[in-house]
């Protein structure tokens, strides 16, 4: 089984990046990596270990550009499964093993897994409640079969306007085009949040840089 995971990045920390491509690296089933960079200085990661696209300029629609333009590259190497990984998260070990076995198990053509938010140091705040597949997503926790490939298309069909939010349109975009979806209820993707009332909720002062506005799933990108 051959699994690609896609990360666009723009301008974010490269020891960032490196933490989230050793979590790639590190899972316990082979994965290629695929990052694209979206038109900042390219990332130099020590050991990298994938494929690196750089693109000449930024698309400013929050990475969406970039992870299709990763999923054609993915599509070229054989892949029979696509996951997502923005550039500040990381994922536990068993994060593809599980969705796969999760998606096989039960003849599903994507899935999602819950997550875990963090403090910008990588310490835990909590489990996430609201990305819980009813019907919050996030970008990071997506698999996506080969038998839905078709409908990544769904990355870049909508305007500017939603981009942020794309990968709700996405996950809404394969149910609607008849996927077969599911949601592992098991938080193997580790969210770095700036997101206010994500400390809120657990009666924590939010850092001075934190974002205070009303988002239901807390997507953002660097």
């Amino acid at each position: 089984m051959t699994i690609c995971v896609v990360t666009p990045y723009f301008e974010t920390a490269q020891a960032w990046i490196g933490q989230g491509h050793a979590s790639v690296r590190g899972q316990t089933i082979p994965a290629h990596h695929i990052l694209v960079c979206d038109g900042s200085a390219p990332a130099q990661i020590e050991a990298f270990h994938g494929t690196h696209i750089i693109l000449q300029r930024n698309y400013r629609d929050y990475g969406n550009t970039p992870r299709l333009i990763g999923c054609y590259n993915a599509i070229t190497h054989n892949a029979e499964a696509i996951a997502f990984l923005d550039g500040d998260n990381w994922f536990q070990p068993d994060h593809l093993e599980g969705l796969l076995r999760f998606a096989r198990d039960n003849r599903l053509d994507a899935c999602s897994s819950a997550r875990t938010l963090h403090r910008m140091d990588g310490s835990l705040i909590a489990k996430c409640a609201t990305v819980n597949g009813r019907p919050y997503i996030d970008t990071s926790c997506l698999l996506v079969m080969k038998s839905a490939f078709q409908h990544l298309i769904g990355w870049v069909l909508l305007a500017q306007s939603v981009a942020a939010e794309m990968d709700q349109h996405v996950w809404r975009h394969l149910q609607t085009m008849g996927a077969r979806l599911g949601f592992l209820d098991k938080a193997t993707v580790c969210y770095r949040t700036r997101h206010a009332s994500h400390y809120r909720l657990v009666g924590e002062t939010p850092p001075p840089d934190a974002i205070d506005r009303i988002d239901l799933h807390g997507e953002h990108y660097h």
